[in-house]
């Protein structure tokens, strides 16, 4: 069984304290669960944007080459993070029903032509498992994971590996989002997951065509809840179609929290769709 390190019980008060209204959003950093002599030492580094009243805690995998720079006193995450991912941490905007853990891979994964590779190697999938696992200590809540890009192909992954592996670690749910050609989920892939894609996303490497696919094939095998949003608002960028505007739900940012809220407030006891 691997050895998981616990952070200390200070940093881990600092961090959430009681998950009270004057929790602070911040930089964490996870030691890699497992050594081995490829993989580097570095840990892994999250943006963690703690809820008030958190159901569950959702880690996010970006897509691109997945390295976002974090840094240890880096405070805030703009851009789509700060638009799309930290308003389900806020309850003045959604429910509050979410932790949002960022997940930055400390080295760049390469895109690939056909398929992004990187994504599949065992330091990086251990990584989502270690960041998983302090997640899931740190909060004591059921953990999501959404995959956005080249990220839906890391969540796949990770998931399928969980599976073969007859791992005791539990996803509770999963969100596929704008997700890269080729990402898929197996037939015993049994847990919540909601499709996010763009009408207009001009991504070659991301068609809605293909996710709906992926959708109606999960639906055929998948005994629990199963949604496809397709988005509709929001504006195109002269910009690389494959990292920007549609594809990154650019103006569409409140539409697909607002998605991803409803989506879990319906799968709570006692909610009415």
């Amino acid at each position: 069984m691997m050895n998981f390190q616990i952070l200390p019980k200070l940093v881990l008060m600092g961090l959430v304290g009681c998950l009270g209204l004057h929790a602070r959003a911040q930089v964490s950093a996870v030691p890699l669960a497992e050594k081995g002599f490829l993989f580097s030492n570095a840990p892994t580094l999250t943006f963690v944007w703690p809820a008030p009243a958190a159901r569950f805690t959702l880690v996010f995998i970006p897509g691109g080459e997945g390295h976002l720079g974090l840094t240890p006193e880096r405070k805030t995450l703009g851009g789509f993070y700060g638009a799309a991912l930290k308003p389900l941490s806020d309850s003045t905007l959604t429910h509050g029903l979410f932790n949002v853990v960022v997940f930055d891979s400390p080295a760049i994964l390469p895109a690939g032509t056909d398929y992004p590779t990187s994504r599949q190697s065992k330091e990086h999938l251990l990584r989502i498992e270690s960041v998983v696992r302090d997640a899931q200590e740190r909060f004591g809540l059921p953990v999501w994971i959404m995959g956005h890009s080249n990220g839906a192909a890391s969540m796949t992954e990770f998931i399928k590996m969980l599976e073969h592996n007859g791992s005791t670690l539990e996803v509770a749910g999963a969100i596929y989002s704008s997700a890269r050609n080729g990402s898929t989920f197996s037939q015993q892939t049994h847990i919540p997951v909601l499709f996010l894609a763009h009408e207009k996303d001009a991504c070659p490497k991301s068609r809605p065509s293909n996710s709906w696919l992926v959708y109606e094939e999960l639906k055929k095998t998948n005994p629990q809840k199963v949604d496809y949003i397709t988005l509709h608002q929001g504006q195109a960028q002269a910009l690389n179609p494959c990292m920007s505007g549609f594809h990154m739900f650019n103006g569409a940012e409140e539409e697909a929290y607002q998605a991803i809220d409803q989506f879990a407030r319906r799968l709570l006891p006692n909610t009415q769709e």
